[in-house]
């Protein structure tokens, strides 16, 4: 009898301690849905972590949404570091968008198609948020720009990385391949520049777009830069030179900046003719 009411005390023991961390690991996740509202953010990814460090020990339907939140928590976190230009910030958390897509990964694994929506919702800011994050370094490296911050120069491996997730979950973009062939020629690889290049180009004349971006006219000049000193395809870089000059007239006549990039591609075009003849 008395072994009887052993075993009931620690089964009862065990159930009120098992509860206990129920409780805890739904805090956590309540904690992190009120910090994502108060838009903070530091706040709430620390509690979305807490309470998928025993995912198990949650309810069923809170694991993929917290997922979810700590992915759309650092899109609208890494968003807004973006817009405050905190490169310290982005500097330290080095991984954290690739994190995030993992975590997107997580929550479709673990949703019973209750939360489609917001799995979409967070893919699409994660995705922009990463476009934006390329771009901003993309622009930071364009050759007339001046030198380049070593801090963004230790970045560029890593946002390669993240462009390739961005590019193999998004439709073709004539965009992204323009800022993976710009960071692969930065890192001094030709052939990959060049391809992503290429495909930037079949992608753009295949649907041209209402508004064009002005990096575009970046994938013309690098590939004519290593057509023409790495390649010695006069023929080649003369083209690239032309289709350069001919989207600036068509696309930022009347531009200041572009005024200025089509007079260093006159030059370009100017001792290029000249070594071909």
């Amino acid at each position: 009898m008395k072994i009887l009411i052993k075993i009931s005390l620690i089964v009862s023991f065990w159930g009120i301690a098992h509860t206990n961390l129920l409780l805890a690991q739904n805090d956590h996740f309540e904690n992190g849905m009120n910090a994502y509202e108060k838009q903070d953010y530091e706040t709430a990814l620390t509690s979305f972590t807490a309470a998928l460090d025993d995912k198990y020990l949650m309810k069923g339907k809170d694991v993929p949404r917290a997922y979810n939140f700590r992915a759309k928590t650092v899109a609208e976190y890494f968003d807004l570091m973006l817009k405050n230009k905190n490169s310290t910030f982005i500097s330290d958390n080095p991984n954290i968008l690739i994190n995030a897509f993992e975590d997107l990964d997580q929550a479709i694994r673990f949703d019973d198609g209750k939360c489609n929506e917001l799995i979409a919702d967070t893919k699409g800011q994660l995705l922009n948020v990463t476009f934006q994050f390329g771009k901003t370094i993309a622009d930071s490296l364009r050759v007339d720009r001046g030198s380049n911050d070593p801090k963004t120069d230790s970045l560029i491996l890593l946002v390669i990385d993240e462009l390739l997730i961005l590019k193999e979950l998004s439709a073709e973009s004539y965009e992204i391949n323009d800022l993976l062939g710009l960071l692969q020629y930065k890192e001094g690889n030709s052939s990959e520049a060049i391809s992503y290049f290429e495909e930037s180009e079949r992608v753009y004349q295949q649907n041209p777009p209402t508004t064009s971006d002005f990096n575009h006219v970046y994938n013309y000049y690098y590939s004519a830069l290593i057509h023409y000193l790495e390649l010695h395809d006069f023929d080649q870089a003369l083209d690239d030179v032309k289709k350069a000059r001919k989207f600036i007239g068509a696309n930022f006549s009347g531009n200041e900046e572009a005024q200025f990039f089509d007079a260093k591609l006159e030059a370009l075009e100017f001792q290029v003719k000249l070594l071909k003849n």
